[in-house]
Formats: structure tokens, sequence, C-alpha cells
């Protein structure tokens, strides 16, 4: 693909936004929405009534220049957007917070947000209170003040659906593909097909890269209870057909218009745009050493998304190929396919009946993590292993490149916050490790 029709809006699929790049992506598209802001500057007010919605970054450099008269490019909105780069100017990152229609008070929080600016020892995906005001619905919608709440911070995990007591038993959870293939906008297919151009031109030169394998997309969510006193939970997922270059490019530049807007029109409940969310997933926690420790994981530096960023044990996507049979999909098999793959928990790797040793395993919930448009259900196994024999399993798991490596860490609410609070770890993986408190 030469560079002459490459659509610069899919930037480098290498590096998707940082996250205060995506704040700065949703600030842009939502300027029209500050135009009654009283403490932005004098001079933001003058020109607001002028700013359509969805402002484009040749327009925001217009408008730096003409509030504060601090030059600046649509190339460098673009690296400041992508988190690429050397360190920002904070000359021109604070002239471009105030042409967004900031206050100032709200200019210097987010100079100097440690979550924000991914300072060491903060984790980039948590929400400190001051952004919810209005920045964090702002970025993620009214829902994001439904999301899980970790301490003083807010985590971006959105609930869907929860079990009742004891996690979703057998039928409660019917996941079905209807066959038919999803259809993104046209402007989104095309900049999906662009990223999956410039990922084939990096494997061809040798690097690695991802596979544009066949996933399933969310079409819908139904849930009833049931009629009688035990009032379960029992929910329908309906799948659509989609490629993975959707699952990349909903979470690159490319898609932030197409989930910010997404972000912004959703309602309890939250309910799924399908092209947005593909590659639906499950997250599940491994609880070993007697209950007294769970397995963390670093992931690869080699991974589209969250490079070398920590997580729970095992991360894995529903498969069109493999996982459904007779229509349906049972998450539970789902769950154990991942738990062979990713940590090498089977009979086979580990050598003794794996089901002798898994004394549980239990789905709870459903949700949506705000930060990417990912949808996962939430899950833990509890095994009768000691860390070092999951360790010396997942070494030989088929899947285990996914980690750079695995960690024990002690199975204590309060020290498992702490971890959160200061290592880059998304909501998924933070929603998966503290909601298990509630149902083991």
């Amino acid at each position: 693909m030469s560079s002459e029709k490459k659509d610069a809006r899919i930037g480098d699929i290498r590096r998707p936004p940082s996250r205060l790049g995506r704040l700065l992506i949703a600030l842009r598209y939502s300027i029209h929405t500050r135009r009654a802001n009283r403490e932005a500057s004098a001079k933001f007010q003058e020109v607001a009534s002028k700013l359509p919605s969805g402002t484009s970054r040749v327009a925001a450099a217009l408008l730096v220049q003409d509030v504060t008269e601090v030059s600046i490019t649509q190339d460098y909105i673009r690296r400041l957007e992508n988190g690429g780069g050397r360190k920002p100017s904070l000359e021109k990152l604070e002239a471009l917070l105030e042409s967004y229609g900031l206050s100032a008070e709200e200019v210097e929080r987010v100079l100097t947000d440690p979550n924000l600016n991914a300072e060491p020892g903060a984790n980039p995906h948590l929400i400190l209170p001051w952004r919810l005001r209005t920045l964090a619905v702002g970025e993620f919608g009214n829902m994001v003040l439904d999301a899980l709440p970790m301490g003083e911070y807010l985590t971006t995990w959105v609930e869907s659906e929860k079990s009742a007591d004891g996690g979703f038993r057998l039928g409660e959870v019917t996941i079905r593909s209807n066959e038919s293939i999803v259809e993104p906008p046209a402007r989104f297919a095309k900049l999906a097909d662009d990223a999956k151009a410039q990922n084939e031109e990096r494997k061809a030169a040798g690097i690695r890269g991802w596979s544009d394998n066949p996933t399933f997309c969310l079409e819908s969510v139904v849930s009833e209870m049931s009629p009688d006193a035990e009032e379960r939970n029992f929910i329908t997922l309906t799948m659509q057909r989609s490629w993975y270059r959707y699952n990349v490019i909903a979470k690159q530049e490319g898609g932030a218009e197409y989930r910010w807007k997404a972000l912004q029109d959703a309602k309890h409940p939250i309910k799924p745009v399908p092209f947005l969310a593909s590659g639906v997933g499950i997250c599940i926690n491994v609880i070993c050493d007697g209950g007294k420790s769970i397995v963390l994981g670093q992931r690869s530096d080699h991974e589209t998304f969250r490079k070398n960023e920590f997580d729970v044990a095992v991360v894995e996507g529903i498969r069109p190929e493999g996982d459904i049979e007779g229509g349906t999909i049972d998450i539970m098999t789902v769950a154990r396919r991942a738990l062979s793959e990713e940590m090498g928990l089977d009979t086979k790797t580990l050598g003794i009946d794996f089901d002798a040793v898994l004394k549980r395993l239990v789905v709870f919930e459903f949700g949506c993590d705000l930060e990417f448009y990912q949808w996962n259900f939430l899950g833990f196994a509890e095994v009768d292993l000691d860390f070092d024999t999951i360790y010396r399993s997942w070494q030989k798991a088929k899947d285990r490149k996914e980690n750079q490596t695995i960690k024990s860490h002690p199975f204590d609410k309060k020290e498992l916050m702490k971890t959160f609070e200061l290592f880059p770890i998304w909501s998924s993986g933070i929603a998966c490790a503290l909601r298990t408190f509630d149902f083991y």
C-alpha cells in the first residue's frame, strides 16, 4: 500500500491512543458542548458560537491560533492524540486544552494528573474523581457514572448482566450466532481495510503483526428473570460474524469518533453497537495456593493492545470457528479451552486429572469496558494447585506467548487494590479480580 493511498486517520497501528490521547480526541469531538462554560477563557467564549460538532484537527489548529496565539499544527495534534514521539510541550498542550474550552483549573489538573499522563506508579486506566464533573462524562458518556468504583478511583467497567448467587448455572447463558455478517459504516470499513493493509506491509517486512481472523461481534443482549422464588437471571447473546480488523480499528484512532458517538448515545442498560463490539471475550481470574493467591500476567511486548501491561491470568476471545456447535456456544466450554490454551491447565499438560484439581469454575458477570468498548464475561477458576505448578504448566501452554511472564499475588482485596492503583491494568481485569470476592 503506497503512502499516497494510505488513509492518515488510521495512524500507526502499533500505537493506539494513549490515555491522555483518548481524552484529547473526545475533547476535540465535543468542543461545541462547552460553549456555555463560563469558566473557560474569555477568548474561547467569544469564538465558541462558531464551533461545529466534531471539529477536525485542521480546524482545531486554527482555533488554538485564534484563542491563544500559539502556533500548532494538525500533525502535532495527531501526535498528542496518539501519545507517540517525544514528551509533549506543556505550552502547546496547555494552549490546546484552553482552546477546547476547559477552565484554568481543569487545564492544570489535566497537566498534573498522574493517571492521564501515565506517570510511573499510576494506572492510566483509572479515573480520579475530579474528572467526573465534566471530562469523564464528556469522554465516556453518562454510563461512566455507573462504572465500577475502586477506592477513590473509578474504573471504566460497566456491568450489563450479573448472575444470581453462585454464578451462571447451566442453561442460564445462551450465546447464539445468527450467521449474518456485520455491516459497518463505509468509512469505518475503509479504515479497517487500511489497517489490515498496513499490518500486511509490516508482516511482509518481517515484523510481527496480527492475523485478520474471523471473529464475533455482539448484536444484542436480552435478559429475563426466572418466575420462581430464586429469581435467577437468564441472558441470551446474539452474535454476528465479523473480522479482527474491525476489532483493531474500533480501539484505534480511526474508530475514536464512532466509539465516542456510541458512548454519548448509550443509556442504561448499555446496548452494543455491533461493528464496534467486536471480539467478545472472557476474563478468568485463577485462584491457587489453597485460596491464598491469584495469578497475574504481564502482557507481551508484541500484543496489539496494552503492551507490557498487567492482567488477570486469562483473557480470551470467543471464536466463530471451534467454539460454536449446533448454532450455540457454551461459555463454560470456552472458559475451559482458554484455561488450557493460555495457562496449560488441562490433563495433558499437567499430567494429572484436571477435573480432580478444578475446585470451581464460575462465570458471574457480563459487561463492557468503556475505554476500549470491549465486551467480556468475567469469571474465576479455583484450582487445587500451587503457583509453581501453574507456572510450569504455563510454560508449556499453546498460547503462552500472550504473556511474557506470570506472577502470583495475594488473594486479598486491599492488596489487589493497591497493586491496581500503581500498575497499568485495564478495567476489565480490575473488575474480574475485584468482583470475584462477591462470588467466591
